[in-house]
């Protein structure tokens, strides 16, 4: 190879980084064509055709009957067989799941008459093609079946070897374990892999999803539990795979929203009063041609607004501690400035007593139910605004191009509403956090 090319090669590797590392989030169809004998077919002309988009793939079966399409994007296909001297064969709807092999065998019969045979259903159950586990979970499910929060995730408990995250784990791992999911098979949560649309969609910092989307920007989703073909390397425990929904030749689209409140809820057994809740989970979507079989567009929008509280109950220093009153103590209180000492009367003087530690004790409230027990209901405060675009491109039978963009803004604050009369001198604390927008998802370019 000679120096320009090398160039060239490299240049594109620059450019495209987030392209080179991206997996496929196709499948493909097989099969083989055979007459009424069993013998195989030559030469036979099979065209699959995507029911939504009009993208159309076509491939001929080789001496063996054997034929095989692949890189379709996922969605219901039409498969036509045709072949001289035998009548034309038609199989719809054909789903094609990401990352599944359809198997699809033909059986021809002699024409005596010009005429189409149509055979409507059939879906294969079983992927016989490869040894790879897992189950896809179709956006169908996504919206018919209950999701508490209309989380995703949840779905994927449905699959073998898939569990939730335990007690010990979510606690000890705290906000680190905020974006993690689930475990598969036994292996640790930040163990997995999780795409959208062929890319990384991981968060660095917990090892769980960076980006989750809402259920109605989602076709469909894998968890790849076990003996994942190569491309999916790079992790030691599961690959979970998200397909976003593409515009189709037929304008479509919806708005909803979910709504939770407390008005029919029971009051926390430590609470006075019932713990507030109001939540507001809203959005819309849109998809369609802007140039028939060529040019599709989907977009999507989601907001949520959520305020509820929760009753905590903490440990705070008395008024006499506040004070460096000790005496109450059972035991001795010791002065390690002082080569461990134990204070007179477990007693610090006023001296001893560092200005910064004082500034400190004033942020701690007083106790509410016991000289040393603070109870009070945390009332926290969500905005999140998520929205999503979508282009895809059928340039020919051989090239297919999409590009992605995805945004993200989210804000929240906690703020503590006492349960007693007595903590006046309690000043609530407000805490905001930001995210920042991920950056937009790689153009993903396929060369059939």
């Amino acid at each position: 190879m000679t120096a320009r090319p090398l160039l060239l090669a490299g240049l594109l590797g620059l450019c495209l980084p987030g392209a080179t590392r991206a997996q496929d989030t196709t499948g493909a169809i097989e099969g083989a064509v055979t007459d009424k004998t069993a013998s195989s077919v030559a030469g036979a002309r099979i065209v699959v055709r995507n029911l939504q988009t009009g993208f159309v793939k076509q491939a001929d079966s080789a001496p063996d009957g054997f034929y095989r399409l692949v890189l379709l994007p996922v969605g219901e296909y039409s498969v036509e067989v045709s072949a001289p001297q035998f009548t034309t064969l038609m199989l719809e709807p054909v789903v094609v799941s990401v990352s599944q092999s359809v198997r699809v065998n033909a059986q021809l019969e002699l024409r005596s008459v010009t005429e189409t045979v149509t055979v409507a259903g059939g879906a294969q159950l079983v992927d016989t093609t490869t040894n790879t586990l897992g189950r896809v979970v179709t956006g169908r499910e996504l919206i018919d079946l209950p999701l508490n929060g209309r989380n995703f995730t949840q779905l994927g408990l449905l699959q073998t070897g898939v569990a939730p995250l335990t007690a010990g784990v979510a606690t000890a791992g705290g906000s680190l374990r905020q974006g993690q999911a689930y475990a598969v098979n036994g292996m640790r949560p930040e163990q997995n892999m999780y795409l959208v649309d062929g890319a990384q969609n991981l968060n660095r910092m917990d090892g769980g999803y960076a980006l989750k989307l809402p259920v109605e920007a989602i076709a469909e989703f894998r968890i790849l539990t076990q003996s994942a073909p190569p491309e999916y390397g790079g992790t030691g425990g599961a690959t979970t795979s998200v397909v976003t929904r593409s515009g189709g030749n037929q304008l479509h689209g919806n708005l909803y929203e979910f709504l939770r409140n407390d008005r029919f809820d029971a009051r926390n057994f430590f609470s006075e009063e019932v713990e507030p809740l109001t939540q507001h989970q809203f959005g819309a979507t849109a998809g369609g041609p802007l140039v028939k079989d060529r040019l599709l567009s989907f977009g999507y929008y989601e907001g949520l607004r959520n305020r509820q509280g929760t009753t905590t109950t903490a440990t705070v220093p008395t008024a006499e501690e506040r004070a460096g009153d000790f005496s109450a103590m059972g035991t001795p209180l010791l002065n390690l400035a002082a080569g461990g000492v134990p204070f007179p009367g477990n007693r610090i003087p006023d001296a001893a007593i560092n200005p910064v530690a004082r500034t400190v004790l004033d942020l701690y409230p007083l106790g509410n139910v016991a000289p040393s027990i603070y109870r009070a209901t945390l009332v926290g405060t969500s905005v999140l605004d998520q929205g999503g675009l979508r282009v895809d491109f059928n340039a020919s039978p051989r090239d297919q191009l999409f590009v992605p963009t995805r945004t993200r803004a989210a804000t929240t604050s906690i703020r503590s509403r006492c349960e007693a009369r007595t903590c006046r001198a309690f000043r609530p604390a407000t805490i905001s956090r930001r995210t920042r927008p991920p950056r937009p998802a790689p153009t993903s370019f396929r060369r059939r």
